[in-house]
C-alpha cells in the first residue's frame, strides 16, 4: 500500500463485495481468513487493501455499515507510508513462488499481540504463487489462528488452490466491474477523452487495472491491435507477422493480443446476428463488422473462438509468444480471406 490511504469510496465498482465485507465488520464477526477471488486485473487487491485499511483503523468514519477508514489515525498514516508493524504481505521471494519459509517467519511473529492496530493483518496478493509446502504450512495456521490474526489471500482461480486451504477461508468472488463505471473513472480520474477511455477498455477486455496501466503509456499503441480487425491488415500476411515479431518474448502482449481478439470475435458473432450498433463494443466499426461477418458463419466464429480460449487456458505454460500468436494470426486471416462457402437452407 502506498500513498495516502484510500478507502472503499475510491474503488470502481464491486459494491456487492464491499457491502459484504462491510457486513462482517458491523457485527464485528471478522472470519479468520477471507478469500477475494475472481478475474485478474479487476481491483480484488484494491477491494483488499481497503478493506485491511479499515480493520485495522484506530478512528473508522460513519456508521458501522458505511464504515471508513479514517486515513488519518497512526494505524492509517503508517499504511500510506509502508511501515505498518501489524500488517504483513507474503510475495515471492525466490524465483516465482512463496516458500515454507517465508510462512514461518509470519508464524514466529503472529501470535504475539499486535503493536498498534487490534487485529494483525496478513495479505497474500497471488495465493497462486504458494508451493505446496508454503500452502501446507498455511493451511496449519489457519486451522488454529490466533484470535487476533485476519489473513486476506488473492487469487485469480480458487481452483488453483489446495481445496483444504479454500475451506478455511471465507470465500468473497469479486465482479469485474461495469462498462460505465470503468469508463467513467478513467475520464473523471484520469482526465482521458470519452473515445480514448472506451479503446482502453475494450483493449484490457473490461479489466479497469490493465486499462489504467494502459493509460500512463504513450498513446500509440505499438501494437496497433486496433488495426487487425481493418479487413486491410488481417488479410496481409506481413503485417501480421510484424505484430508477432513485436509481441516477441512478451507473455503479457500475448495475453492482450489473446483478449483483443476474443472481443473482437465476439462483436463479429453479435453484429453478424443482430446488426444492432448497441450490442457491440466497437461500434465505431461497423463497416469493419460487416466485412468479417459476411465472410465468416456462425461455426467459424465459434471455432476461432475456441482456439483462442486454448490459447488463454494454456498462457501459463512455457510457450513461445510470438510463435503462438504467428499461428493464432495467420489462422484467423486464413479463414476470414478464404471463407469456406456456407450452406444454405
Amino acid at each position: 500500500m502506498t500513498g495516502a490511504p484510500s478507502g472503499f469510496s475510491t474503488v470502481v465498482g464491486h459494491a456487492d463485495t464491499i457491502a459484504r465485507l462491510r457486513a462482517s465488520y458491523a457485527r464485528d464477526r471478522l472470519a479468520a481468513a477471507y478469500l477475494l477471488h475472481g478475474d485478474d486485473g479487476i481491483g480484488k487487491r484494491t477491494v483488499a487493501e481497503a478493506w485491511i485499511r479499515l480493520i485495522q483503523c484506530l478512528t473508522p468514519t460513519g456508521p458501522p455499515a458505511e464504515a471508513e477508514a479514517c486515513g488519518a489515525c497512526a494505524s492509517c498514516r503508517h499504511h500510506a507510508a509502508n511501515t505498518h508493524p501489524d500488517f504483513l504481505v507474503l510475495e515471492p521471494q525466490e524465483a516465482t513462488v512463496i516458500t515454507v519459509d517465508q510462512i514461518r517467519d509470519a508464524q514466529a511473529v503472529l501470535p504475539y499481540r499486535p503493536l498498534l492496530a487490534s487485529r494483525r493483518v496478513v495479505l497474500v496478493p497471488d495465493a497462486s504463487r504458494l508451493n505446496l509446502e508454503a500452502a501446507n504450512a498455511l493451511l496449519k495456521l489457519l486451522e488454529e489462528p490466533p484470535p487476533h490474526v485476519v489473513c486476506v489471500l488473492i487469487a485469480a482461480q480458487r481452483e488453483r488452490l489446495l481445496p483444504t486451504l479454500v475451506s478455511r477461508c471465507q470465500a468473497v468472488r469479486c465482479a469485474p466491474p461495469s462498462e460505465g463505471a470503468v469508463i467513467d473513472h478513467l475520464i473523471r480520474r484520469l482526465g482521458l477523452a470519452p473515445d480514448r477511455a472506451r479503446a482502453l477498455f475494450i483493449r484490457a477486455q473490461g479489466h479497469i487495472g490493465p486499462a489504467i496501466e494502459a493509460a500512463q503509456i504513450d498513446d500509440d499503441d505499438p501494437l496497433s491491435l486496433d488495426d487487425v480487425g481493418a479487413p486491410s491488415t488481417i488479410a496481409k500476411t506481413v503485417a501480421l507477422l510484424d505484430l508477432a515479431a513485436r509481441i516477441g518474448k512478451d507473455q503479457q502482449a500475448l495475453k492482450t493480443l489473446v483478449a483483443w481478439l476474443s472481443l473482437w470475435l465476439r462483436d463479429v458473432l453479435a453484429w453478424k446476428i443482430t446488426r444492432d450498433p448497441g450490442r457491440v463494443l466497437h461500434a465505431d466499426r461497423q463497416s469493419d463488422l460487416t466485412w468479417w461477418a459476411d465472410r465468416l458463419s456462425i461455426d467459424d466464429v465459434s471455432d476461432l473462438a475456441s482456439g483462442l480460449h486454448a490459447v488463454w487456458a494454456s498462457r501459463h505454460r512455457n510457450l513461445n509468444p510470438q510463435l503462438v500468436a504467428e499461428v493464432a494470426l495467420l489462422h484467423i486471416s486464413c479463414r476470414v480471406t478464404h471463407p469456406r462457402r456456407q450452406e444454405t437452407a
